[in-house]
Protein backbone atom coordinates (compact mmCIF):
# COMPACT_ATOMS: atom_id res chain seq x y z
CA UNK A 1 0.00 0.00 0.00
CA UNK A 2 0.98 3.47 -1.01
CA UNK A 3 1.99 6.13 1.90
CA UNK A 4 -0.45 8.70 2.64
CA UNK A 5 0.25 11.91 0.48
CA UNK A 6 -2.39 14.03 2.08
CA UNK A 7 -0.04 16.88 3.66
CA UNK A 8 3.35 16.69 1.77
CA UNK A 9 4.37 19.57 -0.26
CA UNK A 10 6.31 18.84 -3.37
CA UNK A 11 9.79 20.34 -4.50
CA UNK A 12 11.73 19.88 -8.05
CA UNK A 13 15.30 19.79 -6.96
CA UNK A 14 18.23 19.29 -10.25
CA UNK A 15 15.21 17.65 -12.06
CA UNK A 16 14.15 15.01 -10.06
CA UNK A 17 10.97 15.39 -8.04
CA UNK A 18 10.28 15.01 -4.17
CA UNK A 19 7.41 15.49 -1.54
CA UNK A 20 8.55 16.86 1.71
CA UNK A 21 7.05 17.51 4.90
CA UNK A 22 7.73 18.57 8.42
CA UNK A 23 6.35 16.51 11.62
CA UNK A 24 7.17 16.94 14.69
CA UNK A 25 7.97 13.60 16.66
CA UNK A 26 9.45 12.70 20.18
CA UNK A 27 9.29 16.83 20.45
CA UNK A 28 11.67 16.46 17.71
CA UNK A 29 11.31 18.92 14.50
CA UNK A 30 11.79 16.22 11.77
CA UNK A 31 11.68 16.82 7.93
CA UNK A 32 11.05 14.08 5.95
CA UNK A 33 11.81 14.11 2.18
CA UNK A 34 11.10 10.70 -0.61
CA UNK A 35 11.22 11.21 -4.35
CA UNK A 36 7.87 10.90 -5.59
CA UNK A 37 8.34 8.15 -8.21
CA UNK A 38 9.57 5.12 -5.96
CA UNK A 39 7.52 2.76 -4.01
CA UNK A 40 9.01 1.82 -0.71
CA UNK A 41 12.19 3.92 -1.39
CA UNK A 42 14.45 5.08 1.24
CA UNK A 43 13.22 8.31 3.01
CA UNK A 44 15.67 11.23 4.38
CA UNK A 45 14.95 12.22 7.84
CA UNK A 46 16.99 15.48 9.11
CA UNK A 47 16.37 16.41 12.47
CA UNK A 48 16.25 20.55 12.41
CA UNK A 49 15.63 23.35 15.08
CA UNK A 50 12.74 25.20 13.53
CA UNK A 51 10.34 25.44 10.35
CA UNK A 52 12.47 24.91 7.53
CA UNK A 53 12.83 27.30 3.83
CA UNK A 54 12.77 25.78 0.60
CA UNK A 55 16.31 26.22 0.93
CA UNK A 56 16.74 23.97 3.98
CA UNK A 57 14.98 21.35 1.88
CA UNK A 58 17.51 21.22 -1.18
CA UNK A 59 20.08 21.71 1.49
CA UNK A 60 19.29 18.65 3.06
CA UNK A 61 19.11 16.77 -0.25
CA UNK A 62 22.55 18.09 -1.68
CA UNK A 63 24.10 16.74 1.95
CA UNK A 64 22.56 13.40 1.50
CA UNK A 65 23.30 13.21 -1.70
CA UNK A 66 26.65 13.38 -1.26
CA UNK A 67 26.94 11.02 1.67
CA UNK A 68 25.33 8.08 -0.28
CA UNK A 69 21.86 8.70 0.29
CA UNK A 70 19.79 7.00 -2.65
CA UNK A 71 16.45 7.84 -2.80
CA UNK A 72 15.01 4.93 -5.42
CA UNK A 73 16.46 1.98 -3.07
CA UNK A 74 14.85 0.22 -0.10
CA UNK A 75 16.37 0.30 3.48
CA UNK A 76 16.35 2.11 5.94
CA UNK A 77 15.81 5.83 6.33
CA UNK A 78 19.16 8.17 5.68
CA UNK A 79 18.94 10.44 9.04
CA UNK A 80 21.11 13.54 9.58
CA UNK A 81 20.79 16.52 11.97
CA UNK A 82 21.04 20.68 11.34
CA UNK A 83 23.63 21.90 13.86
CA UNK A 84 25.67 24.45 14.05
CA UNK A 85 25.02 25.77 10.41
CA UNK A 86 25.36 23.15 8.40
CA UNK A 87 24.29 19.09 8.34
CA UNK A 88 26.14 16.15 9.92
CA UNK A 89 25.46 12.78 9.65
CA UNK A 90 23.33 10.82 12.56
CA UNK A 91 24.13 7.43 12.95
CA UNK A 92 21.24 5.15 13.93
Amino acid sequence: MPAPQKGFKAINHHDVQYRWIMQNKRGVNELIVEATAPVNGRQLIAELTRVVSYDRVTDAIDFANQHGWDPNSSGDPFRCKWSRGSFHLVEP
